[in-house]
């Protein structure tokens, strides 16, 4: 079952007004005492003061139930064990947001350190990226964070293409090459199968048709061009 946590400022402002003594920090409210409780196993805080009564009794002062009821020692003595057993549920309610804050950090620290350490991939333009998963849902290159694919990986990038490019495979003839025609009409080329890395369409096998029509001669680089 999911406990609703308090938030951390919550918590903090609660363990500043127990630490001292209300002077600083915000009185919790009772929904945030039951929240507490619940974090530490109780239903409620109703059910953690009964349940905690037997820390209090050490504090306790001689059985008054002999004393006059008039003995004004008497209501002294159980005012102050009623003071007493108030100050010892302080301590340990304490104790328990101490705990509680602890808890509640750690386990905040561990989750950012799981996401950090988990991998995750964003294309760049021409291949993917190693990311850490915690980064957000968008990169630096403004493409989507997505979870460790190592096929996609290590397999798929764009890549730029010529005349003398490999486009089917020598043994069967099967296509080692997609494609994929953007909204200007330029086609893009890449190494594998599958859905296009920014807007999810499905990219095309080459064609001998594509290849005649679209792909230049030569790469629109200097190393492409011969020189004298």
């Amino acid at each position: 079952m999911t406990i609703d946590t308090p938030s951390a400022k919550t918590l903090t402002k609660a363990y500043n007004y127990c630490t001292s003594e209300g002077k600083n920090g915000s009185r919790p409210s009772k929904h945030t005492l039951n929240r507490l409780c619940k974090y530490l196993g109780y239903n409620d805080f109703a059910e953690f003061v009964e349940k905690n009564k037997v820390k209090e009794r050490v504090y306790d002062s001689p059985d008054i139930s002999q004393k006059d009821e008039n003995d004004d020692s008497s209501v002294g003595t159980a005012t102050v064990t009623n003071q007493k057993n108030w100050r010892s549920i302080s301590i340990f309610g304490t104790f328990a947001l101490t705990l509680i804050i602890a808890v509640y950090f750690i386990a905040e620290n561990n989750a950012s350190e799981l996401g950090a350490s988990v991998k995750c991939m964003t294309w760049t333009g021409t291949v993917y990226e190693e990311i850490s998963c915690s980064a957000g849902s968008y990169s630096e290159y403004g493409t989507a964070i997505e979870p460790y694919d190592q096929k996609r990986f290590e397999n798929f990038r764009r890549i730029d293409v010529d005349i003398t490019t490999l486009f089917f495979s020598e043994q069967n003839q099967k296509p080692l090459v997609w494609y994929y025609k953007n909204e200007t009409g330029e086609i893009e080329y890449y190494t594998a199968p599958g859905v296009h890395p920014v807007n999810g369409k499905t990219l095309k096998a080459v064609t001998e048709y594509i290849i005649e029509k679209y792909v230049p001669i030569h790469q629109n680089k200097s190393s492409s061009f011969i020189r004298d």
